[in-house]
């Protein structure tokens, strides 16, 4: 035979090799494109510890952890479902639904609620806001809703004034004429009054620089704060003293020249004072870039708008101030 046969000969027996393999491939191992660059199935046990299969770049080598990590943390993350919401965002969900059908008092519960859990961000943010506007439409309002269990009727008796009427119902004289719309203090007998069974308590957050105005299971008010610088605002659970309008300055350990008249344009205490004990208290202030801050010498300020609302809430004597860190 001669060379190029012979050639010839050698070519077309390599061709029919080639063919025959891929045939049995084909048939042990079925699906187009399936085997590519894998080894059949159970080679892997084969493989002897610590190495990787030629052209199996992805195995991972089980002797080296940092990479056994690695290839798990990746799969993990991939597959992770999104962290489930916490009892306040859900709170916080059910409450804006309840707000947008119209249930008022419902919605007041559970936004209240979302707030007691400590829902944050930007939904937090909403639910004080909805907060505020519904206690407007609700208790704070001239108007008693139906379902709401915290408002009540009451009819004037001969010889009531609206100090007794306040002092039976745990809130202050300034709320009782504030609800019914009065222009003075005078009434007559048979009269039907809008009233809050009280007392409203309130609640300070040092690191939100927040105060809450509660009444019952429901967040009236929230309000920015300033508290003491060097963690001086102390903690625990005060009872209101007394409260004045209009307070004189009148700081410890300091020089008379630093006192200042109630209503002094420079007094430091602004507007008003909410008397919790030890010479410690919440009132107004000049300074109103100092809210969000650690500002004071211990005591609570407040924006003079809104220390003047809280002032018209709070009974001596009856209301709980609780601070916490």
């Amino acid at each position: 035979m001669s060379t190029m046969g012979r050639v010839l000969v050698t070519v077309v027996a390599a061709a029919v090799l080639v063919a025959g393999t891929a045939i049995v491939v084909r048939y042990m191992y079925p699906g187009d494109g399936a085997l590519a660059g894998k080894a059949p199935a159970g080679a892997e046990k084969a493989t002897p510890a610590g190495q990787t299969p030629a052209g199996a770049g992805a195995v991972v080598s089980a002797t080296d952890p940092k990479a056994a990590g690695a290839g798990a943390g990746a799969a993990g993350a991939a597959a992770a479902p999104p962290a489930p919401a916490g009892p306040g965002e859900t709170a916080a969900d059910d409450g804006m639904a309840l707000l947008n059908s119209g249930r008022l008092v419902q919605a007041e519960v559970r936004l209240s609620e979302a707030l007691r859990a400590g829902v944050d961000g930007v939904k937090g943010k909403a639910v004080r806001e909805a907060l505020n506007m519904l206690a407007d439409r609700t208790q704070l309002s001239g108007q008693r809703l139906p379902d709401d269990p915290y408002s009540k009727t009451y009819q004037v008796a001969r010889g009531d004034s609206v100090t007794t009427i306040g002092g039976r119902f745990l809130i202050p004289l300034e709320l009782v004429m504030k609800l019914n719309r009065m222009g003075s203090p005078d009434l007559a007998a048979g009269q039907s009054l809008k009233v809050i069974q009280g007392p409203v308590t309130v609640e300070v957050f040092k690191k939100r620089f927040e105060i809450q105005a509660w009444l019952g299971d429901v967040c009236l008010r929230v309000y920015p704060v300033a508290i003491g610088k060097n963690n001086a605002t102390p903690e625990g659970t005060f009872t209101v003293k007394s409260k004045l309008r209009n307070p004189p300055y009148q700081p410890q350990h300091k020089a008379k020249s630093e006192f200042r008249d109630g209503g002094a344009p420079d007094n430091p205490l602004g507007a008003r004072w909410i008397d919790i004990g030890n010479h410690y208290g919440i009132h107004g202030t000049i300074d109103p870039t100092s809210i969000g801050k650690e500002a004071s010498e211990g005591c609570i300020r407040m924006n003079n708008k809104d220390v003047e609302e809280l002032f018209d809430m709070v009974v001596p004597g009856a209301t709980k101030v609780t601070i916490r860190p």
